[in-house]
């Protein structure tokens, strides 16, 4: 009896082939979907900058979470991915002539202190040298951590907001009121290093008064993050 055409057993090399194609379409499939799933979930590492002027260091942490946070900043600072952030003597940050009675009273710790944020919208990279930042790369945990370390710097209002002080030194910035006092053995260097403490990084915070001496405490810490 003959077979019809339409149900013709399918030769052995055509069969093959129809598998290899199904198989290859499979693997096509669980790949799109495990690219897809990368793609949604968060990393779990960050870099994070010390930024050394000379003198002088900050912290350059993603903005997002102080956005979220704080209203205001989000409203100041719509744009920005990223934040330079210091801590300082409130008269000495903020005078257009430094003087020797403005030197005397933030030795002594007779101003107050003040915060500086400046928005920056690329990375760190396109405005300052390599010579100028430390990458350092963080768990989530420990970006948390020093997240808190900064905000725990500021003075809130009575809505737990930031409270502005006017403009900044230079680029898109603005002042913020802070706490803790500014004296010769409390300067913006140790402030940089007690953040970097609290974020669960091995340095030792005292006596680091110059900028020098944070820089080569941070010098064999992590700088690059690992490709997840």
């Amino acid at each position: 009896m003959k077979t019809h055409p339409i149900h013709a057993p399918i030769s052995k090399p055509i069969g093959q082939l129809l598998i290899c194609i199904r198989l290859l379409i499979a693997a096509l499939v669980l790949s799109w979907v495990s690219q897809q799933a990368q793609a949604q979930t968060p990393p779990t590492q960050a870099t994070i900058y010390v930024v050394n002027n000379g003198w002088h260091t900050g912290l350059i942490v993603p903005a997002a979470s102080f956005k979220l946070r704080f209203p205001a900043l989000q409203h100041r600072f719509g744009n920005a991915n990223y934040f330079e952030i210091g801590w300082g003597d409130k008269g000495f940050y903020q005078a257009k002539e430094i003087t020797a009675s403005i030197t005397l009273k933030a030795m002594l710790g007779l101003s107050g202190s003040i915060m500086h944020f400046v928005g920056l919208t690329d990375t760190p990279g396109a405005y300052l040298s390599k010579e100028q930042i430390k990458p350092i790369c963080l768990s989530n945990t420990q970006l948390d951590q020093l997240n808190q370390a900064i905000g725990d710097s500021l003075a809130l209002n009575e809505q737990h907001d930031v409270q502005p002080l006017g403009p900044g030194l230079y680029g898109d910035s603005e002042f913020y009121a802070a706490v803790g006092n500014y004296y010769l053995l409390n300067t913006c260097n140790s402030w940089t290093a007690q953040r970097l403490a609290r974020a669960g990084l091995p340095i030792w915070s005292r006596f680091k008064l110059t900028a020098a001496s944070v820089m080569n405490a941070i010098g064999d810490l992590p700088a690059q993050c690992q490709a997840e």
